[in-house]
């Protein structure tokens, strides 16, 4: 070995090891999401809502009336499909943006839940909630959402 590679390969190791890496069990932030729609499934609104942040719900006071309007015109909720589970993070602490598919009795729609864990401890609950009709696409979200950003490298 020569001694740029044993150089390399020396510092290669001496950056991971200096990285905090954090394993993040996806399982947690899904049992959430489907306690959920399951509670939504059974009609109970409080049980679903209850799954959601303090922090949410002190900023959004309307959304357990849109949640129980929902409810009322469209039924509950037959059928939750997960789509799509992405790593995100909120600060310092872990997070999910899961995709579903949902079906009510009169209405389909895309539900996308943003679900966090303060320091990867603490409960996992809902930050962000996102609904998007498919038959008309009206998009309605409140809490807080992660937002893409892309960088163009020269």
């Amino acid at each position: 070995m020569t001694i740029k590679r044993i150089f390399v390969v020396s510092a290669v190791t001496l950056l991971l090891a200096s990285c905090n890496v954090q394993t993040v069990d996806e399982t947690k932030p899904i049992a959430v999401a489907d306690t959920f729609f399951t509670a939504l499934k059974s009609g109970n609104d409080k049980a679903a809502l209850n799954l959601f942040s303090p922090e949410f719900k002190a900023a959004e006071k309307d959304w357990p009336r849109l949640l129980a309007n929902l409810q009322q015109k469209y039924g509950p909720v037959t059928s939750a499909d997960l789509q799509d589970a992405s790593l995100a993070a909120k600060d310092d602490d872990p997070c999910y943006m899961l995709t579903y598919a949902i079906k009510r009795n009169s209405l389909a729609s895309t539900e996308s839940l943003f679900i966090c864990s303060k320091g990867n401890v603490s409960p996992w609950l809902v930050v962000g909630h996102n609904l998007t009709r498919l038959d008309t696409n009206q998009s309605i979200a409140a809490g807080m959402l992660p937002v893409e950003a892309s960088i163009k490298v020269p």
